[in-house]
């Protein structure tokens, strides 16, 4: 096998993206995140960022400069294959140039107007020119595929391709008591985890109002809130919330969970819910499924992708009032919860497997650096799914 030199464009503190670059680094491939969003130091593993940030001269002015910096560091580095990882902001820098070949896979709020996609007169039309002139789109699911499709009508070659999970690291039967010891969780109560970003699109606020309908079933429920990327004044307000419907002891705040400590909070959950306004098919909906979770979504058709209601999880009507219901279904049957992370953990290994899904993304980028660089015997693997 041949090394590439690849490229990424996107946000290098997200650890998503962070895991995709790490991978093919690990493979003895060349990897360069270009980037706005640097990561510290010490979470750079195989890989170098080229922090493109012009803190002078306004978001906009700033925002067109680094775009301009982009294409030109393209130029000077020379990749064989260009992957843009979030398809706003940087990633229009790709206009600037005629470099091919590049992959864009775009994320639901690159997409999604539900998600502010593109709440600028203008995003709409750069989006679409960069998805448009792409060499391929790896696009992660069903619906977000429909969408791209429905905003470009001649799209170009499209493969379904995800992150993945890694599932050596999130698994079932890992050892919790050190995060019950941490946050006074004793063995008799039942854990609630909400896992999404700590802001008001993802709705924390309506699991704590459904808790005092499952405490007064399920008394030993504790819910768990994360605290990623925190709109502070927001998780003010839900520590307000809990104490005026008086259910401020059953709740944890645990700030920002490192990445690696996630299995862990999956493992100990009951229950993990996640209810936002919109969505993509997140990641981590695929990682608590590998841990044996059983998830608690919002009915949003995207979910419906890898949930089958009832079977290997629960999508549920918040205006009916269906999550506190399903809550206290959940919290009061261990067998119930035994079947469903059984069969979350046998699914997520056969549609969700980091391993997999790399291995045919790098057979993509042999592809499309050319044929001096195909991989032996990849030859019949080829094709559009």
């Amino acid at each position: 096998m041949k090394a590439l030199r690849l490229c990424f464009i996107g946000p290098a503190d997200n650890v998503t993206t962070r895991r995709w670059v790490e991978w093919f680094a690990a493979r003895g491939h060349e990897a360069t995140v270009l980037t706005v969003e640097p990561a510290e130091t010490a979470l750079l593993h195989g890989f170098r960022q080229i922090d493109l940030t012009m803190p002078c001269g306004g978001r906009k002015v700033g925002r067109l400069v680094s775009a301009v910096r982009m294409a030109a560091t393209l130029r000077r580095l020379k990749p064989d294959v260009v992957h843009v990882h979030y398809t706003r902001g940087l990633a229009w820098g790709m206009l600037l140039n005629r470099f091919h070949p590049y992959v864009v896979m775009p994320w639901g709020s690159d997409v999604l107007e539900e998600q502010g996609a593109f709440r600028e007169w203008y995003s709409r039309r750069l989006t679409c020119a960069v998805l448009g002139r792409a060499d391929l789109l790896a696009i992660p699911s069903e619906y977000l595929e429909r969408r791209v499709r429905a905003l470009l009508p001649a799209p170009p070659p499209i493969a379904r391709i995800a992150p993945g999970v890694n599932l050596r690291l999130f698994r079932c039967g890992l050892d919790v008591r050190p995060l019950r010891e941490r946050w006074d969780i004793t063995e008799s109560r039942r854990v609630i985890f909400s896992p999404r970003l700590a802001q008001p699109f993802y709705q924390h606020d309506r699991i704590i109002r459904a808790l005092p309908a499952v405490r007064d079933q399920v008394p030993e429920a504790v819910l768990v809130v994360a605290e990623q990327f925190a709109d502070r004044d927001y998780v003010a307000d839900l520590r307000r919330l809990a104490t005026v419907l008086g259910v401020a002891d059953q709740v944890r705040f645990v700030g920002a969970i490192p990445y690696p400590e996630m299995p862990l909070w999956y493992n100990l959950a009951a229950a993990v819910v996640m209810v936002p306004r919109s969505d993509g098919l997140p990641n981590s909906l695929l990682e608590a499924m590998a841990c044996g979770a059983v998830p608690i979504v919002n009915a949003l058709p995207q979910y419906a992708e890898v949930i089958e209601h009832g079977e290997n999880g629960y999508l549920v009507d918040l205006e009916r009032g269906d999550l506190a219901d399903t809550l206290v279904r959940v919290l009061r049957d261990p067998g119930l919860r035994q079947r469903i992370g059984q069969a979350n953990m046998a699914k997520a290994a056969h549609v969700a497997d980091q391993d997999s899904e790399m291995s045919r993304m790098e057979d993509w980028y042999f592809r499309l650096a050319g044929p001096d660089r195909h991989k032996a015997g990849v030859g019949e693997r080829w094709g559009v799914v």
